[in-house]
């Protein structure tokens, strides 16, 4: 017999885990794209950074409810076997396991790099990412195999520090009053006047990466207090609070320079740094923001370790029951583990031989876009479960009811088909790979049998 959790979270304690678990780095490397994106427009980068809130905000609250209904947990994978089926479920899982995670891990890898580069001031040459990448690489893969709360421990520290940079340059940029940096020529010269609508969406998917992480607060749903109420307060206000921050974090860095200087690399979130706080103030944040880089790597680096292990538990596929193997010592699926590590490491081999050889130097942040594209398809399917499992089960018990349920799915779906539109056409090649290779999974299933019956 399971204990059934009970719940502990009041409004304030669940608000704060919002913020805790969306707030990650992505906002100090997508300030670039997104300007990119929108021409070098600030005004429609800062509408930008609002529409994802509500966006995000709009999908919590509909994921929200099929988190709440009956006793599972268990996050995306369990919701998706709630909505359509254990086949669903699966695919899900396996999205997660072979494209989402590891490319967001090569990602964050990648950029903790860069960002080391700009706090030890040293030119960020293939070599030396590299190298910084690999060392960083070594290091959390030990600490996350050999000693389980070492991991856990990283995880905490880098919750507070990642605030830091984020705050620091928010509030100060704001009410900066100094001379604005101007673009050079050669990059005003690419900026374009972009129509409102397809700067949106080109930016949209850029934006939710800085967004990525609200689906795993849903998971809490059973442990808050009163959650018909508190869950989508937490929700709304969690996200609010973000959004706000984003959009102040936004305006600071425009405050310091003209759009178009980030959008084409004349400028980023360190040399901002040293603008208002000095080089050695400055560099310190440079530090935090590689502080907060890696803590997201570490803490998704602890679920990424685990995802093969909970697809064996479902389903018994060639080498299944290898991944099932658990350290007496760390209480870690270690195989498991390591099935995880070398999907990044070829993730990361690939991407430095594509940067180094010219053929895609934004490779890096293509690998953040195309699994945010994914899962928001996967997204949409959930929503419409939401929907369906509302009319097909209308009694089945549910801590939290959606009002106004087919509304908030419809804009859900509209905004996430916009973001799409928005995304697809531009990288049609990479998506089709990845399609198929998330459409793999469907064939392991079909030639596997249920470990759950």
């Amino acid at each position: 017999m399971h204990e059934k959790l009970q719940p502990k979270y009041g409004l304030g304690t669940a608000v704060s885990l919002v913020v805790g678990i969306v707030v990650g780095i992505g906002i100090f490397f997508k300030a670039g794209p997104v300007l990119r994106a929108t021409g070098g427009n600030g005004d429609y980068a800062v509408i930008t950074w609002i529409l994802a809130a509500l966006l995000t905000t709009i999908a919590a609250i509909v994921i929200s409810e099929i988190a709440s209904m009956g006793s599972k947990t268990g996050g995306l994978m369990s919701f998706s076997e709630t909505a359509w089926g254990e086949r669903f479920g699966f695919f899900v899982g396996w999205v997660q396991t072979v494209l989402y995670i590891p490319l967001i891990l090569s990602v964050i890898l990648y950029y903790s790099a860069v960002f080391t580069c700009e706090f030890l001031q040293i030119e960020p040459t293939i070599p030396v990412l590299v190298g910084l990448s690999a060392l960083y690489f070594i290091t959390f893969a030990a600490a996350n195999l050999l000693a389980e709360s070492l991991g856990g421990l990283l995880q905490r520290v880098a919750t507070i520090i990642k605030l830091i940079p984020l705050l620091g340059i928010a509030l100060f940029g704001v009410f900066y009053h100094g001379d604005v940096v101007t673009a050079s020529a050669d990059a005003v010269i690419p900026v374009s006047d972009v129509s409102f609508a397809a700067a949106i969406a080109a930016a949209l998917i850029p934006v939710l990466f800085a967004f990525d992480g609200w689906i795993y607060v849903t998971t809490i749903a059973h442990e808050i207090k009163n959650p018909q109420r508190n869950l989508p307060l937490a929700m709304v206000g969690g996200l609010a609070i973000i959004g706000l921050v984003y959009v102040l974090f936004t305006l600071g860095l425009l405050s310091v320079s003209q759009g178009a200087a980030f959008a084409y690399d004349d400028m980023g979130v360190s040399q901002v740094a040293n603008i208002l706080f000095g080089e050695n103030l400055g560099r310190t944040l440079s530090f935090f923001i590689v502080i907060s880089a890696l803590g997201g790597f570490n803490g998704l680096m602890l679920l990424g370790m685990r995802m093969p292990y909970s697809l064996a538990m479902r389903r018994n596929f060639p080498g299944s029951q290898a991944l099932l193997t658990v350290s007496s010592r760390t209480n870690l699926p270690v195989r498991s583990g390591l099935t995880m590590l070398a999907l990044l490491a070829l993730y990361m081999i690939v991407g430095f031989v594509l940067a180094a050889s010219s053929v895609n130097k934004d490779i890096f942040d293509l690998y953040g876009d195309l699994p945010i594209a994914l899962m928001w398809i996967i997204y949409a399917s959930l929503f419409i479960g939401v929907w369906r499992l509302r009319c097909t089960q209308p009694d089945a018990p549910r801590l939290i009811r959606v009002p106004a349920l087919p509304l908030f799915v419809l804009v859900a779906i509209a905004g996430t088909g916009y973001a799409l539109y928005g995304f697809i056409p531009d990288h049609i090649t990479s998506f089709i790979i990845s399609s198929i290779i998330a459409i793999f999974g469907l064939i392991v299933y079909a030639k596997s049998t249920s470990r759950l019956s």
